[in-house]
């Protein structure tokens, strides 16, 4: 079922969970990941930031394919341009076929944040598509160290954001980074800044960027706390390139179909882990509709020939 995150988030927000939000990069991550949200019986969101739409997954292609997943599929499935920072990121997923948008003004002074996020909400709602937002900037993992200054989504520019905006839900700085942590280095996520955010903007779903890296007991006291998406990359990808890098070493001449298959069963089964923290598993009986998933996902294993 191919719908609108504001769908899949309303229903997170009724019954308290956090709906995972993956990228999908190519045809593996993508089948990987709705085939994880099938097994787990839970709804997903798909992300895609304009730097891979421009350097591999294009719209045109991945779109497409994603909404096909979608509809063979019984839970619901979205689709969101995942930190779109100008109008051009805006407009290109508008054209090829988003179900929602995430407009990124979080580095803005807060009144130019809100004024282009809101003429983004206008051009979106006006055609039935919703609109996610960040306030309070959520900074690269790369950058940080103990010594780090942490900073946190202040609460009152939280709900005078969204009440400004009209937003549907909204990104909040809480202790997590983008991309892959220094060794050694565990993200703290301030539950407490989560509980006070959720009180002020009441049923406005909240989102969790950057949660790769964090402990599982930190994430499922984070969905405790109000927090209704969790956009989790960097331990996905980690899980497709360690796994690929380890069978290449033990097997340098398997076959590269082989290797596809392997590498989406190791993105499968990394999702499948957030799923289960993030309290989505088996909410997707929610929206349950008809259930093709297997004619068209079922792996059927055979000796590929050379």
């Amino acid at each position: 079922m191919y719908t609108s995150m504001r769908y899949i988030l309303d229903d997170a927000v009724k019954h308290k969970y956090a709906a995972i939000a993956c990228p999908a990069i190519n045809m593996e991550t993508a089948r990987a990941e709705v085939a994880a949200a099938y097994e787990f019986k839970a709804p997903l969101i798909f992300v895609i930031a304009p730097k891979h739409l421009n350097q591999h997954a294009r719209a045109e292609l991945m779109i497409p394919m994603i909404k096909t997943l979608a509809e063979y599929s019984p839970y619901p499935v979205a689709a969101c341009l995942d930190h779109g920072s100008d109008f051009e990121d805006v407009f290109y997923a508008f054209r090829h076929g988003f179900s929602d948008i995430m407009f990124d003004g979080s580095i803005l002074p807060l009144a130019e944040n809100i004024a282009r996020t809101k003429e983004v909400v206008k051009l979106c709602h006006d055609n039935d598509m919703s609109v996610e937002a960040e306030i309070g900037h959520v900074t690269v993992a790369s950058n940080l160290s103990d010594d780090t200054p942490i900073h946190y989504t202040d609460v009152d520019e939280a709900k005078y954001f969204v009440e400004s905006t009209g937003v549907d839900s909204v990104a909040i700085a809480v202790g997590t980074a983008h991309g892959p942590y220094p060794a050694g280095y565990l993200p703290q996520i301030n539950t407490t800044r989560i509980r006070e955010i959720k009180e002020v903007v009441g049923k406005t779903p909240i989102a969790l960027h950057g949660a790769s890296g964090s402990s599982d007991e930190s994430i499922i006291q984070a969905v405790k706390a109000g927090i209704n998406k969790i956009n989790v990359g960097t331990d996905i990808m980690v899980a497709c390139r360690d796994y690929c890098a380890d069978k290449l070493l033990r097997e340098p001449q398997v076959h590269v179909m082989q290797l596809m298959i392997g590498m989406e069963n190791a993105a499968k089964k990394m999702v499948g882990h957030w799923i289960s923290l993030s309290g989505s598993a088996g909410m997707g009986e929610h929206f349950r509709s008809e259930d093709r998933f297997e004619s068209l996902c079922g792996h059927k294993p055979q000796k590929i020939f050379y």
